[in-house]
């Protein structure tokens, strides 16, 4: 198998390219990185490394936040600091088991605009409050269920969101994105459920993903193991701007 570290980046790549696009923003790839050649919304990287030896100078453009994937850049020096570590997850390629599915669960697999709205609505609510809205369509457009390669996941309880979850399909691998549910909804299964949902969408391969802390313990009962960690670097504008 591919390094397991090289399946998790390049599936970060292929998620981020494809929200990217589907905003009508640009992104570039070549064998030592990812860039977004346009400015993106916040909660996108702006480079991604894709070799273990891929050099700092090959990311040190970027405009925002850098995925690390390998810890083996030093871009301190160029302006940035070590914000966040992640742990990077991989899970054996495994055939679908008895259904473990809460009975009041319903997991839509997307496929209308009007859903696209749904999951971005209840995504931002999962990852910051009930209260939370945004304007539909700033992160994740519609434009999206154009991309074969992505797979949206929609959980709902009594006809209203509560959680949601994407898949995004290499050629190696599976990526896992986005699995929150509401802090209403929390503690019920779920998030485990939607998770497996992503999972399934090709049973043949790995999937990957980097959790939260708060996330680590479902995934390892669902069958994941650590294969590496990633490092966030962040800007520092003002000494940038100095440099």
């Amino acid at each position: 198998m591919k390094d397991p570290v090289a399946l998790c980046a390049d599936a970060v790549a292929g998620w981020h390219s494809a929200w990217l696009a589907a905003l009508g923003l640009r992104s570039a790839a070549d064998a030592d990185a990812w860039h977004a050649l346009d400015q993106a919304p916040h909660i996108y990287f702006s480079a991604i490394t894709l070799r273990s030896d891929t050099p700092a100078e090959a990311v040190a453009d970027a405009a925002g936040a850098v995925c690390d994937s390998w810890q083996n850049v030093d871009l301190e020096r160029l302006g940035f600091r070590d914000w966040r570590h992640e742990p990077w997850f991989l899970c054996a390629p495994s055939e679908p088991s008895d259904d473990e599915t809460a009975a009041e669960l319903e997991i839509v697999r997307v496929a209308t605009a009007q859903e696209v709205e749904e999951l971005e609505a209840v995504s931002v609510r999962g990852f910051g409050n009930e209260d939370h809205t945004i304007e539909p369509g700033t992160i994740h457009p519609p434009a999206i269920l154009d991309e074969p390669r992505m797979v949206l996941w929609l959980g709902r309880v009594e006809g209203k969101p509560v959680g949601a979850a994407m898949s995004y399909r290499t050629d190696e691998a599976v990526g896992i994105f986005g699995v929150t549910t509401i802090a209403s909804a929390r503690r019920r299964g779920y998030g485990s459920a939607l998770t497996r949902a992503a999972m399934l969408v090709d049973s043949g391969l790995p999937s990957v993903l980097a959790p939260s802390p708060e996330g680590e313990g479902l995934y390892r009962r669902l069958g994941f193991e650590q294969v590496g960690e990633l490092r966030i670097w962040s800007p520092r504008p003002a000494s940038r701007a100095t440099s």
